[in-house]
């Protein structure tokens, strides 16, 4: 009788574990995710794993930078490294007027925590900011490639005072191996 409840156990993970991939054409995947966000996530490491067959989660650690001028110096610029991390919950949906099942759109929200060094104090220190995300998610039938564009609109909750309190023109395009 456990043998019979252990084999039924077995079918239903790899049940559920079909439903997933049949939804989103993939169940994990890693690759690089590049920003119009110049300040610190110009590039960053991107993680992406479908807990469900709609819900995924993406991680990004991300890598930037920006010349500013520093004041006070009669125009003297210096380069200003940064570096992020953040973490999104997406709910993706088939595009039912596409010809291809691998095409998705998705919305979500998450987190972003970053760190800027710079001498220019305006730029300088560490934020936080909390994002929307809404794009488009594509994986090749032929290919373990998936490539997503989207769009974060970021409201910063701490950040360095130059800052704006609103981002509203980060624009991403990631590049990921699925698997």
């Amino acid at each position: 009788m456990i043998k019979m409840k252990k084999i039924v156990l077995v079918v239903a993970l790899l049940y559920c574990q079909f439903l997933v991939n049949a939804q989103s054409g993939y169940k994990q995947a890693i690759g690089l995710r590049f920003t119009s966000h110049t300040t610190f996530d110009v590039v960053a490491l991107s993680y992406k794993s479908f807990v469900s067959d709609h819900s995924a989660l993406e991680l990004n650690l991300g890598y930037g930078g920006k010349s500013y001028i520093v004041p006070n110096t009669g125009g003297t610029t210096s380069y200003s490294p940064g570096y992020s991390v953040s973490g999104s919950y997406q709910y993706h949906e088939l595009i039912e007027t596409a010809t291809n099942e691998n095409l998705h759109w998705f919305a979500g929200g998450g987190l972003n925590f970053f760190n800027i060094s710079s001498k220019n104090n305006g730029y300088n220190g560490f934020g936080t900011g909390i994002f929307g995300t809404a794009g488009i998610d594509y994986k090749f039938k032929t290919s373990p490639i998936n490539v997503t564009a989207d769009w974060r609109p970021t409201v910063y909750i701490s950040a360095p005072s130059a800052f704006l309190p609103i981002q509203i023109g980060t624009l991403g395009l990631a590049v990921r191996y699925t698997f």
